[in-house]
């Protein structure tokens, strides 16, 4: 298999750091460049193979990627594939990559405390 790939007039090396049978997360590191700075340098590409979307984020939105694949596995317990998907799948959806702890955590009800 191929360990790079060409995007914007650049070529990327390619590290998978997640795979399931649906996903796969590829970081995305420049290589090779033309005479012409690319808007996107490093960052992450989501494959989803179910539905056959392909999708680049970098900046901000890759800060957030990673920051919350980590907080998934570090902080919720028993996290599985299956999170990791549901998760996957509502990023591409709604282009926003930051985790938000209640969509995880949907088979706790969240309990809103009174104060009187």
């Amino acid at each position: 298999m191929r360990d790079y790939t060409y995007f914007e007039g650049g070529r990327f090396l390619i590290t998978n750091i997640y795979r399931s049978q649906r996903f796969d997360v590829d970081r995305l590191d420049l290589n090779w460049v033309d005479e012409e700075r690319p808007e996107f340098i490093r960052g992450f590409r989501v494959i989803d193979h179910h539905e056959g979307q392909i999708a680049q984020v970098h900046g901000e939105d890759a800060d957030n990627l990673i920051y919350s694949m980590t907080f998934i596995t570090s902080t919720v317990k028993g996290a599985s594939f299956s999170d990791f998907d549901t998760y996957l799948l509502e990023c591409i959806n709604s282009k926003e990559y930051l985790v938000s702890v209640h969509s995880i955590n949907k088979k706790e009800p969240v309990m809103d405390e009174v104060v009187h």
